[in-house]
């Protein structure tokens, strides 16, 4: 009778966590995204918050390494490009949806503000698995349900 229940709350469990999609949890680090940005950065299309942002976005994900004898002026190397690419794909899209006038500015400002946080805080956090998912995603409003729905941030 044991072995009967046992494998009835088994199947139940798995039954139910079968249809779900994963979810990805990580800390929230955003509070860290003060940076001083030079002037002869360019502004983003939101305003200088986002230009902020997206600067502190790019000296997270983006280096430069040191000049060699060989390579005398080496190209950047951008870590974890599956996230930061998503990331300028997504703003691409709002840029898009609000000159199309499909979005409103106050909407595109709260997803774009969620899904920039989330990829400042998922920096240094083990996300292979994220990575692969964006990885194999192409349709923008899929990557938007990523980073807006299926990651929280604590």
């Amino acid at each position: 009778m044991k072995k009967v229940l046992l494998t009835i709350m088994l199947l139940a469990i798995l039954g139910v966590s079968y249809g779900q999609e994963p979810s990805f949890r990580f800390a929230d680090k955003s509070g860290e995204m003060e940076v001083d940005v030079p002037e002869y950065a360019s502004q983003h299309y939101l305003g200088q918050e986002f230009t902020q942002k997206f600067y502190a976005l790019k000296e997270k994900y983006v280096y430069k390494p040191q000049a060699s004898f060989n390579s005398p002026n080496p190209a950047s190397i951008t870590e974890k490009p599956s996230i930061y690419n998503s990331l300028k794909k997504l703003d691409r899209y709002y840029k898009k949806q609000l000159k199309k006038g499909s979005l409103k500015e106050e909407e595109v400002k709260a997803a774009l503000s969620k899904a920039l946080a989330v990829g400042y805080s998922v920096r240094y956090a083990d996300t292979e698995d994220l990575e692969k998912i964006l990885w194999k995603t192409k349709d923008v409003a899929e990557i938007e349900k990523i980073f807006t729905k299926r990651i929280a941030l604590n």
